[in-house]
């Protein structure tokens, strides 16, 4: 009698390989839809940010007293300069805002916040370098037309 079929050592075995890539894969699935929704997050915040410039063109001002992004969601605002305001970041935050002018130069400066993954003011201070997945609690500013605060571009 001649019975093919797979004994039990080669199914664990298989099994055993298969539990070793999935081991292998999932960590960097994990870091690769953060970074996706961080690079969302900062391609939002560049959008918001040009649509702020010109409407610093049109007015000379800053939009003032809003804290954060939802108050630009007006039909004076959106959608004449910018079509659809995001309103959240990648982690499903309203991101804040900052917008005003500074002593007697009459210097409008803005602010737009992403408090990223873990939703809070992490106190960070300039760039940095996304090296672990817990890098991604930290803040992100794009202020002015650029980031001050927010991951580093690696060159």
């Amino acid at each position: 009698m001649n019975k093919k079929g797979f004994t039990l050592i080669e199914l664990l075995i298989v099994v055993a390989i298969i539990g070793i890539i999935a081991a292998i894969a999932i960590p960097n699935l994990l870091v690769a839809l953060q970074k996706g929704k961080q690079k969302a997050t900062m391609g939002d915040m560049k959008s918001i940010g040009t649509s702020i410039e010109s409407y610093i063109t049109d007015w000379s001002f800053v939009p003032q007293g809003l804290t954060d992004i939802t108050g630009l969601n007006v039909s004076w605002f959106s959608p004449f300069y910018i079509k659809v305001l995001p309103e959240t970041d990648g982690w499903g935050t309203i991101m804040a805002y900052e917008g005003g002018t500074v002593g007697d130069e009459d210097l409008d400066l803005y602010s737009i916040i992403s408090y990223g993954r873990n939703k809070g003011d992490d106190g960070t201070t300039g760039l940095y370098e996304v090296t672990r997945l817990s890098d991604f609690n930290q803040d992100i500013y794009y202020s002015n037309g650029i980031f001050t605060v927010g991951p580093r571009v690696k060159r």
